[in-house]
């Protein structure tokens, strides 16, 4: 993955060489053009020792050229317009202008005082390049300004922009995390489920272009096209939302970690004693409701304690066949634990099985990877 970052003359110019730095983790190689009023703010020697710098439009950008994506970060108003408008006098707009006559994919972040940004002739030639098909990643509205969007979104664009299509036009719905079951108004039955494994699946599933869908008792904040999160507490609540949202979905995965019950809740907050009863009822299995309903394809998660590999297996297999399941996901959370950074699960389908083990978003990757070899070729 090969990525040319053009900086202007933006204050907020100053975070590129932490941009850069994000862009080469997630395994881009970067290259670097820079607008003269934007050395003026970030120093060259920076930038120079972090990427290379770049003025030849032809080599990075042309046809044939050296990147596979060119991102404007930060984009001011002078030169939105100039892009927008065809103006190719420095050496920022000459490398955007030559990537778009290229084909290459463009990547454009605005960042400038909210008056300027609000202006009618500035958001005219924002829609316009987003017309063409540049991909537009929208400012943080804070403190009258229109600040840079944070660099994870940027680099999530990124990753988008270069990767496969396999998702393009389909509806995927994922749940995530805990739900969270009220004994009175302020205590609550939970787990320690992060939702992290459910949120890097999503972001996996948006990057290779699906319209997704997260229901989570933890949103991310995320402010992502194509990417909506519907924000739930009880088991209930996302029962109800799942229900609604699979009606028209290609794929659905169940990797929350529900409730498996429902507490009868005190109105008032329940007054200190030596000895209290709960009671509890069975809560509804999200995935049984959600069969009722939907034919589709369904991923499906399941987590054990204490447990040998090869019962693990079994029991996967067995949650498969019984609840007709493309594939399960499972895992032995006494290992690891929830709410970890790290995971190690076994996929199992029909006649298949795979163990894998490391980052959640390492993970996901392969899980994603794993549903496309079985079920889309």
């Amino acid at each position: 993955m090969k990525a040319v970052l053009c900086i202007t003359g933006s204050l907020a110019a100053v975070e590129c060489v932490k941009l850069i730095r994000e862009l080469k983790r997630r395994g881009f190689e970067v290259k670097t053009v820079v607008s003269e009023k934007a050395t003026e703010i970030i120093g060259i020697k920076a930038l120079e020792f972090i990427s290379d710098l770049c003025n030849n439009h032809v080599e990075i950008a042309g046809i044939n050229g050296w990147c596979d994506l060119v991102i404007i970060a930060p984009a001011t108003a002078n030169t939105i317009s100039k892009i927008a408008n065809g103006i190719a006098d420095t050496p920022v707009t000459l490398t955007v202008l030559t990537a778009i006559g290229s084909g290459k994919k463009v990547i454009l972040a605005p960042a400038m005082h909210l008056g300027m940004y609000k202006n009618e002739f500035v958001q005219r030639n924002i829609r316009k390049l987003k017309e063409i098909g540049i991909c537009i990643v929208y400012p943080k509205i804070e403190e009258n300004k229109a600040k840079l969007a944070s660099i994870d979104e940027i680099c999530l664009y990124a990753e988008r922009a270069v990767s496969s299509n396999e998702f393009n036009g389909k509806k995927v719905v994922v749940t995530a995390g805990p739900t969270y079951e009220y004994i009175d108004p302020i205590r609550f039955i939970s787990n320690r489920s992060s939702g992290r494994m459910g949120l890097m699946l999503a972001l996996e599933f948006w990057r290779r272009k699906a319209e997704v869908v997260l229901i989570t008792s933890k949103p991310s904040g995320y402010r992502l096209e194509g990417f909506r999160e519907i924000e739930v507490v009880s088991v209930m609540d996302m029962l109800e939302h799942c229900l609604r949202e699979v009606k028209d979905c290609d794929l659905f995965v169940s990797a929350a970690a529900p409730s498996d019950f429902i507490v009868e809740k005190f109105d008032k907050k329940i007054k200190t004693c030596n000895e209290i009863c709960l009671k509890l009822k069975s809560a509804p299995k999200i995935i049984h409701e959600v069969r009722k309903v939907y034919s589709g394809h369904i991923i499906g998660f399941k987590a054990e304690t204490g447990i040998k590999d090869e019962d693990l297996e079994k029991i996967a297999l067995d949650k498969a066949i019984s609840d007709k399941l493309e594939m399960v996901v499972a895992n032995d959370v006494e290992l690891r634990g929830m709410g970890t950074e790290d995971t190690r699960v076994v996929i199992v389908t029909e006649g298949y099985k795979k163990w894998i083990e490391g980052r959640k978003e390492d993970v996901a990757k392969e899980i994603v990877n794993f549903y496309v070899e079985k079920f889309l070729r």
